[in-house]
């Protein structure tokens, strides 16, 4: 999803800003659900494919909030049969210097790591296809909810550690913004990858916004880019 110029909203009223929440060099906290309450998609070395990113940023949020900064050397582990020799290095590296909590350890580091994995695995329409992006959760190891229903958040991730994207629309009337759905140890929440108007990525029930990002999945279009949570379909056509 390409920025726009100064702030912008969602139909439902979700307030966004075209800059990331945190620059670049800050030093990630200790705490991962932390780190993710400020990381956006707008951070990392490259501009023109962070604003495409959002759906390799969700899944580097399902990482932290399932297994915290090692998830990601794990990730890398995961997939490094798909990826050439410089970007298997590349993401080795960076997911250790994160993970290390040294002074490289930093926003612009983390989200220098989803901008590897969304060039690996962008589409032809500069995002990240449906197919690919559940081939990366389930090479990741999360599984779809046993029963999506998206009007119903609670019901579909019913047990801790349970993580899926959902797609909604900001541009128009197709979905065109990949965001998250969690449970961690606090309960529910939403990861919108997004910069948000309140600097604030991690939205939680009875939070202002909840009910607007609710009502943003909970809608049924037809065609190729259907709001909702990812489908449960094969992707043994690849990645």
């Amino acid at each position: 999803m390409p920025p726009s110029s100064g702030s912008n909203e969602f139909s439902s009223g979700i307030h966004h800003v075209d800059w990331p929440v945190v620059a670049d060099e800050e030093r990630l906290p200790r705490d991962a659900m932390e780190a993710l309450d400020k990381l956006t998609q707008l951070n990392g070395s490259s501009p023109s494919a962070s604003a495409h990113a959002c759906g390799a940023v969700s899944l580097v949020g399902a990482m932290l909030a399932t297994a915290g900064y090692r998830g990601l050397v794990t990730l890398a582990e995961q997939i490094a049969d798909e990826l050439d020799d410089e970007k298997r290095t590349e993401l080795t590296r960076l997911a250790k210097v994160i993970a290390g909590g040294g002074s490289d350890a930093t926003y612009g580091a983390l989200a220098d790591y989803a901008i590897l994995l969304y060039r690996r695995y962008r589409g032809m329409d500069g995002g990240m296809e449906y197919r690919k992006l559940l081939h990366l959760m389930q090479r990741a190891g999360f599984s779809p909810p046993r029963l999506q229903n998206d009007d119903d958040l609670a019901r579909t991730l019913d047990r801790k550690g349970e993580c899926w994207p959902a797609k909604i629309s900001i541009f128009g009337d197709e979905g065109d913004h990949w965001i998250l759905v969690g449970r961690d140890t606090r309960g529910l929440f939403v990861f919108d990858p997004y910069p948000r108007e309140d600097g604030s990525q991690i939205i939680r029930p009875g939070e202002a916004d909840w009910k607007r990002y609710v009502e943003a999945i909970g809608k049924d279009e037809a065609g190729r880019n259907t709001i909702g949570f990812l489908p449960a379909v094969s992707s043994s056509d690849g990645a």
